[in-house]
């Protein structure tokens, strides 16, 4: 569950760094506005985590659904959609496991100060979760793109 943890981290940071990047970077490739929609088990994925990483930059495109299980993706400025090319995608969504919760004691004296990272619990098949085994590819081209990802166990 902690390389759960720290890819969460490592989206959270990926998303700030990325307000701070714009259009005029050295670096920026080309994007294209990318609509996506997750479903699961027929029905819509509210607050999935989706990423679009293109195999040419490792700059990924992330959006998170909304109750429709629909989002659109950023990848320098808000909803400029994802690099234009072949692109791996990652969904997750995940909530806290309250069964693991376990707060720190008084007497835990070398835990004090320190607040333990929750465990994860996966919403959603976690193959999703990972480049390696999502299966999920997608070619972004100029103009309007939309996607959609039914889920399956």
């Amino acid at each position: 569950m902690v390389w759960m943890q720290a890819r969460i981290v490592a989206v959270a940071v990926l998303v700030v760094l990325q307000t701070g990047c714009g259009v005029g970077d050295s670096n920026a490739r080309p994007t294209a506005p990318v609509t996506v929609t997750v479903t699961y088990k027929g029905k819509p994925v509210d607050g999935a985590i989706v990423q679009f990483i293109s195999v040419e930059n490792p700059q990924p495109a992330v959006g998170t659904t909304d109750s429709a299980g629909v989002c659109k993706l950023t990848t320098y400025n808000s909803n400029d959609g994802a690099i234009v090319g072949s692109n791996v995608i990652t969904i997750s969504k995940n909530e806290i496991d309250s069964k693991n919760i376990k707060p720190v004691r008084p007497e835990d004296k070398d835990l004090v100060g320190i607040t333990p990272p929750p465990n994860l619990k996966s919403l959603i098949p976690q193959k999703y979760s990972f480049p390696g085994s999502s299966g999920l590819k997608e070619e972004v081209k100029n103009g309007k793109n939309a996607f959609t990802f039914d889920l399956k166990d």
